[in-house]
């Protein structure tokens, strides 16, 4: 392993361990009260990345994470997008409710008690895991498998991503298949919805027409020969933009054949040429005011219009989710890819004195943005670490 990534890695374990509460793993370690909180999706990133490397520290903050998350969750099944620890201050969402906090907490939960067998703990949360499913079950609306995410309603909560999205989907597929392996329950439906999203997300021929969301959007889809999953699907239109996090989920789960991997390969080449660096971004392409969603990007925030082009969610490259696909890209046999944007990352950081975890890359400027000690961005650099040894 290069002697600049060692050290990277090295450092984003250390901040994680320094994340690490009573509470649960805290979001920064900076000194703001926003990130003083507890919220669900980034302690649970953290977790998963210590339960990946077998880190006791950070196992332990992830079982604090699911008990405080567990401890407010809604009568309705929903669990907090973050929660004040010593007080009863609970957010659910600010202009919209997230869908991805259930999602991740079921994640969480059947990885943690399949990684350390705690039973005590696993008889607490299974009652929420329950309740999580019910919840879910019910906003797929149609009872068709698919979970239906409102406007901004997950993790990119100022950018203009809804309906059936990928990378919603991805993560109830992945916590499902998880609970009925432990509760030795029958996995014949979540299999149907998982071959559903498989071919639904990467339209191509196949031999099983029954599973096309709609034939005709499906259809324009395929004729576009896209180059990675899809973003999202809204009836009467299949939306083919690229979201890393989604791809990454989806890498995970499914094994892309050798016609997919020349058009992911050559869809990296044309980031790498476009952004000057081989550097993932979370969203792309750039919205700009000329786009068909602007109107949908440019009064979408609660405090201040941070979706600058290239900025945030509009084209920012987020090392959490740029490593997570790195891991993708390894598990599906891509390796090459996934060291040459690992190195490229390293590089960009090594060099600049003002690294410390930032959240996100300007992928025009290759800027540091947003805020610092991010454990979001070390648990990436966890992903990357691990993409190198896969």
């Amino acid at each position: 392993m290069d002697s600049q990534f060692q050290k990277l890695f090295e450092d984003a374990v250390q901040l994680l361990h320094e994340l690490c509460t009573p509470n649960g793993i805290l979001a920064s370690s900076i000194e703001a009260d926003n990130y003083k909180r507890i919220w669900a999706r980034d302690s649970i990133v953290c977790g998963l990345a210590g339960i990946f490397i077998d880190d006791d520290t950070i196992i332990e903050g992830l079982k604090n994470s699911l008990i405080t998350l567990a401890d407010h969750q809604h009568e309705l099944g929903m669990i907090p997008s973050n929660v004040s620890p010593g007080n009863t201050d609970v957010s659910f969402g600010s202009l919209v409710g997230r869908v991805d906090t259930t999602t991740w907490f079921i994640v969480g939960c059947c990885k943690y008690y399949k990684h350390t067998n705690d039973h005590e703990t696993w008889n607490y949360l299974k009652p929420k895991i329950e309740k999580c499913r019910s919840y879910l079950k019910s906003i797929e609306f149609n009872n068709k498998g698919w979970i239906y995410t409102p406007l901004s309603g997950n993790w990119a909560d100022e950018y203009p991503i809804h309906g059936y999205t990928l990378y919603d989907n991805m993560l109830r597929i992945w916590g499902e298949l998880m609970w009925c392996k432990t509760e030795g329950i029958e996995t014949t439906e979540i299999d149907f919805i998982s071959e559903k999203t498989r071919f639904n997300f990467w339209p191509s021929e196949i031999n099983n027409p029954d599973i096309i969301y709609q034939k005709g959007p499906y259809e324009t889809a395929k004729n576009a020969q896209p180059n990675h999953f899809a973003a999202f699907i809204l009836p009467g239109d299949y939306d083919l933009r690229f979201d890393a996090a989604a791809n990454a989920l989806a890498l995970f789960h499914f094994s892309i054949n050798e016609t997919e991997k020349k058009r992911l390969t050559e869809f990296i080449d044309s980031l790498t040429s476009e952004i000057s660096a081989s550097l993932i971004p979370a969203f792309w392409p750039i919205i700009t005011d000329k786009s068909d969603d602007w109107n949908l990007l440019k009064g979408n925030y609660s405090y201040d219009f941070k979706n600058h082009a290239g900025d945030f969610h509009n084209g920012g490259i987020w090392p959490v989710w740029m490593g997570m696909f790195c891991l993708g890209l390894s598990k599906n046999e891509m390796a090459e890819k996934a060291e040459q944007i690992i190195e490229a990352f390293t590089s960009l950081v090594s060099e600049n004195k003002e690294w410390d975890f930032q959240e996100y890359i300007n992928s025009n400027t290759l800027k540091l943005g947003g805020k610092n000690k991010m454990g979001y961005t070390a648990s990436g650099v966890v992903f990357m670490h691990l993409a190198l040894q896969n």
